[in-house]
């Protein structure tokens, strides 16, 4: 019986987006595709109605800035599962099975510590925030549930570095570990 989370690999490099996992994908890649529509559409009627109206949105600067960090976290989940950061490849070559094994261990560990720092830092930011009741200038926009969800999904991007580790540990000889291009 399956829980919908499938750990196993597909004929990529990556997990098989189907069930649970599946569903996340698209929320965020939907999240993903709003979000830039969005700013897309404000930034071309802000400047559409500054050159032919002299009338800019209101608050448009405040708007896409928001959107922008919807946009950026929501991808941070899906980069992180697909490993698509950008990286330098110091070591390429250079390692190779259990040394690379190794790497690739300490690397996927740092990086669960790294995001579930941020995800901890910036949920103690949203609710500094929260409680002076921060607010943007202009459209006074609240700041700490925005910084509640950038928390959210960099605690997402951490689940994704565990599905990951999950897979390095159970799976260590299956798929031998390559450097990365």
């Amino acid at each position: 019986m399956s829980d919908g989370l499938d750990l196993h690999l597909s004929d990529g490099d990556g997990f098989e987006e189907t069930g649970v996992l599946g569903v996340c994908v698209l929320v965020l890649r939907l999240m993903c595709s709003a979000a830039l529509l969005f700013i897309m559409i404000v930034t071309f009627v802000d400047v559409f109605m500054s050159n032919f109206f002299a009338a800019p949105i209101t608050g448009s600067s405040e708007m896409v800035m928001f959107a922008m960090a919807i946009l950026i976290f929501s991808s941070f989940p899906l980069v992180t599962l697909r490993e698509q950061h950008i990286s330098v490849g110091i070591l390429h070559g250079h390692l190779s099975g259990v040394s690379l094994w190794i790497q690739r261990l300490v690397v996927l560990g740092a990086s669960f510590l790294a995001c579930t720092g941020m995800a901890w830092q910036l949920l103690k930011d949203g609710i500094q925030l929260s409680g002076e009741q921060q607010a943007t200038m202009v459209l006074q926009l609240p700041l700490g549930p925005l910084d509640y969800f950038m928390s959210a999904l960099s605690a997402v991007s951490a689940l994704a570095l565990v599905l990951l580790l999950l897979r390095h540990l159970i799976t260590p000889m299956a798929h031998p570990m390559k450097s990365p291009p």
